[in-house]
């Protein structure tokens, strides 16, 4: 059986392939001729026109459910369709065709859909498609332009005058929703990275809503898109704050410091201008009958010259602290064994007639404190003089431009050395420099036996006793040893 039906099948197998092809010829010959109709679907997006009907009106639109875009079918001949593009299509909505609703709010235009090719040979289905809107009145505001940077400046170099050049102010319409909310000022922002010189550029203005958000603008209308900004790059000096006083002090009152905080300020200028400022002069601090430490604000911004400003506005403000010192007077006391003797003869032994001397010091009180008995040296100069009972002013080794030191007298007594001494001195030489027992103060009293110190001890009484009597000597030795 299904051979029979395979030799029936490839029985004459060349006529039936030319059937075939015949066949297939006619059909396309039919079709070609018959030319049906064929149907596609586009969607385009709205182009509105005579938009002024609506603002004329102190009104603005915006597009509702998406009816921006239209969807619509075209129907033409198979081989009309075959060269139709969407892109040849233009759907318009005339705003002077629009209907407002009874609430004023919606309006509702028709659309006109062509073709820019075979327009007559096109069907279009589906009736006529509408273009929808809201409706919100207009509001139109101006606001002003400021200008900002982002950003660093080179090393050494810092931010001057920053303008919005043209324009400043700036006309802004819309949805009176979103206008009324805008800020008063819109940001015009440029970039200064690395910058060391002036520069100016053109950048887009940004809008803010009165919360600090940046504003949508898409259905805004901007008088301008651009706002041209102008920066000064100027040069930066670190400067000392130096101070100068008025009024007079508290009596015995002195100004031992003055200092700031900040003690140095950042100015930014010309370097024609800051190259000539070395330090800026606070010239008015009033201590006018102050007797104590006091503490005072003033803004630096009020001592800067022209053509100068401060980096940074925070250290405009600069508190100033003035500290004040009594000069007094306090009494040291000197012992004997803290003054060096200068100029003493070999041939001469020198005592004290007093242990110790006072001595009046002025000064501020910070110097003062730094005194003390114990360290206090000073220094009798006996040079050229012989045997007797001498009262010498005691030199001391302060700095004269701190301190004031008054008159401090000792009385000593000189006698000269007799053999015994000079034989102990000798002895002393020979055993190493040892001290010998009984000195008294610098050794000048050199023998231990009980009869010389005995001898020396009257000695002594006799000499205090002819300083007390005989003050015109003490006052000629006093003379001399000076």
């Amino acid at each position: 059986m299904v051979r029979k039906i395979l030799k029936t099948l490839t029985n004459n197998i060349g006529f039936k392939l030319l059937a075939v092809f015949m066949a297939f010829i006619l059909w396309l010959v039919v079709y070609n001729i018959d030319d049906p109709v064929k149907t596609n679907t586009y969607t385009v997006r709205v182009n509105v026109i005579n938009a002024e009907a609506v603002t004329d009106q102190n009104k603005c639109y915006q597009a509702l459910d998406g009816t921006n875009n239209v969807t619509f079918s075209v129907s033409a001949p198979r081989s009309v369709m075959e060269k139709v593009e969407s892109g040849d299509f233009t759907a318009t909505a005339d705003m002077n065709q629009m209907v407002v609703d009874e609430t004023g709010t919606v309006a509702t235009v028709p659309i006109t859909i062509s073709a820019e090719r075979y327009n007559s040979s096109l069907t279009y289905n589906g009736g006529t498609k509408f273009f929808k809107v809201s409706l919100e009145d207009l509001m139109t505001k101006t606001v002003g332009v400021t200008a900002q940077v982002e950003g660093e400046v080179a090393n050494g170099y810092a931010i001057g005058e920053v303008s919005a050049i043209t324009p400043n102010v700036i006309s802004v319409s819309g949805p009176a929703s979103i206008v009324s909310n805008i800020d008063n000022t819109a940001v015009a922002t440029i970039n200064v990275e690395g910058m060391a010189m002036n520069l100016s550029g053109s950048v887009v203005p940004v809008l803010y809503d009165k919360e600090g958000n940046e504003v949508d603008t898409t259905r805004l209308t901007i008088s301008s898109s651009t706002v041209t900004v102008s920066v000064n790059i100027l040069a930066t000096k670190e400067v000392d704050l130096i101070f100068a006083t008025t009024g007079a002090l508290a009596p015995n009152r002195y100004i031992v410091n003055i200092s700031s905080d900040p003690a140095k300020v950042h100015l930014k200028g010309s370097s024609s201008v800051l190259n000539t400022i070395t330090a800026l002069e606070i010239p008015d601090i009033n201590v006018g009958g102050a007797s104590a430490d006091f503490e005072k604000e003033v803004y630096v911004s009020e001592y800067l010259p022209d053509g100068v400003e401060l980096v940074d506005a925070s250290e405009d403000k600069v508190k100033i602290k003035v500290e004040i010192e009594p000069y007094e007077y306090r009494t040291f006391t000197i012992e004997s064994e803290n003054i060096e003797v200068a100029g003493l003869g070999e041939e001469y032994n020198l005592s004290w007639l007093k242990n110790s001397v006072n001595v009046s010091i002025g000064g501020l009180a910070s110097d003062l404190d730094k005194l003390t008995n114990a360290t206090l040296l000073g220094t009798v100069d006996v040079s050229g003089i012989s045997e007797g009972t001498y009262t010498m002013t005691v030199q001391l080794a302060l700095d004269e431009e701190i301190y004031s030191v008054g008159k401090a007298q000792i009385s000593l007594l000189i006698t000269a050395k007799t053999s015994l001494d000079t034989d102990n001195d000798t002895q002393g030489n020979t055993t190493g420099g040892s001290s010998n027992d009984g000195t008294t103060n610098n050794g000048t009293t050199n023998n231990g036996s009980s009869d010389n110190g005995s001898t020396n001890d009257d000695q002594n009484n006799e000499d205090q006793d002819l300083v007390d009597q005989n003050g015109s000597e003490s006052t000629g030795s006093e003379t001399s040893g000076e």
